[in-house]
């Protein structure tokens, strides 16, 4: 087969007469077993069809694999169980989200430059709700009796990538509104003779900055706990449209941004039982990210669908995602901004909401505008 007929990357499998010689002539190259077991990462050699022949026991234990004939023949992603591995043709590498994946684009090259070529790539896992691993991929060009292979490192950096990540965000938004409450502090510091009415105002922003900074920093508690899979949900009974009418306040003239106007439709009455703080989180997420994607004078629209059984939270602005930024837009470490700050927004949605509140988070980016969503369950 072609590169042509696939997505991405070249499809075609070794037959089991070529693979079973190709495993036996990296058995018999006793050296390459021995390094490959001595490495402390995901350690895989690879034939020219991308599919493994080796495999050291690193990578079996972490991924439950007690049969090394068991990840003869399937490639990396198929081997960590990635969601995308059989969205292709042909398997792993082939589909239209491989194009964007950084161990897949480390092999090709390395194929194809004959040296060694690295990548980082993020693999969500079908199994654990979705866990996903944050992986540096080392491809390094290798010849045995004649046949071209690949040896394919994996290192997991998942908690290096977390802690940059949450550390970014952290920092940014704590700066960010202590920041504030210093400037309305020094007002009142440095001016006595404001008037009453003045000093009212300027009290009253420093509570609201203040209950601002509180919620920044809870926030941050609830996803590393989210993470490491230890967050409890509180359920409570939650009336939808006030809900989104506190959220629809905070954003209405956000300070980030201006000049955007942001309009509530109607919201059928509706209850239902959810974390409230988390809901609250992943609405104004979605709102935020709107507002910053709409040029000044555009409209963001908030609106709510109830059914018996479901409700569903929309907000839409003007404007399409392009493909390439559509595949990765849920990753942790993704952003569209150049801001280092930013980047968790989507991917907390995510998390939180289907992980946490059992709901589903997507989008639909057609037609000139883009709806983010969450469904939940009444």
């Amino acid at each position: 087969m072609e590169n042509e007929n696939t997505y991405f990357a070249p499809a075609g499998r070794a037959s089991d007469d070529t693979l079973d010689a190709e495993r036996r002539a990296i058995a018999q190259a006793a050296f390459i077993e021995a390094l490959m077991q001595a490495m402390p990462d995901f350690v895989m050699v690879l034939n020219e069809q991308r599919q493994i022949i080796a495999a050291n026991q690193r990578i079996m234990a972490a991924f439950g694999v007690d049969d090394p004939a068991g990840l003869i023949g399937k490639r990396p992603g198929e081997a960590l169980d990635c969601i995308h591995a059989g969205e292709g043709p042909d398997g792993c590498g082939t589909g239209a989200n491989c194009a964007v994946c950084g161990a897949v684009l480390a092999i090709l090259e390395s194929q194809e430059s004959g040296v060694q070529a690295c990548g980082e790539c993020r693999v969500v896992l079908c199994k654990n709700g979705g866990t996903a691993l944050d992986l540096e991929a080392v491809a390094t060009p290798l010849e045995v009796a004649d046949m071209p292979l690949t040896v394919f490192a994996l290192r997991d950096i998942s908690s290096d990538k977390r802690r940059q990540v949450l550390e970014r965000v952290f920092f940014h938004d704590i700066i960010n509104t202590a920041g504030g409450i210093r400037g309305v502090a020094s007002i009142l510091h440095e001016d006595p003779y404001l008037p009453p009415q003045k000093q009212d105002t300027y009290k009253e922003w420093l509570v609201n900055l203040s209950d601002n900074l509180v919620e920044e920093i809870t926030h941050q508690r609830r996803l590393l706990a989210a993470e490491r899979g230890e967050y409890l949900v509180q359920r409570q009974t939650t009336d939808l449209a006030g809900l989104l009418t506190d959220v629809f306040q905070v954003y209405e003239h956000h300070a980030r941004t201006p000049g955007r106007r942001l309009v509530l439709e109607p919201v059928p009455p509706c209850t239902l039982q959810t974390d409230q703080p988390i809901l609250r989180r992943i609405v104004g997420n979605m709102v935020l990210n709107a507002l910053e994607a709409t040029p000044p004078g555009g409209t963001v629209l908030m609106r709510a669908l109830a059914e018996e059984q479901q409700v569903r939270v929309e907000v839409e602005n003007s404007g399409e995602i392009p493909p390439d930024i559509q595949r990765s837009l849920f990753k942790r470490s993704f952003s569209t901004k150049a801001d280092s700050g930013r980047g968790i927004g989507t991917y907390s949605m995510k998390l939180f909401g289907e992980r946490y509140l059992g709901g589903t988070v997507g989008f639909d980016s057609r037609d000139g505008r883009t709806i983010f969503y969450i469904e939940l369950a009444r």
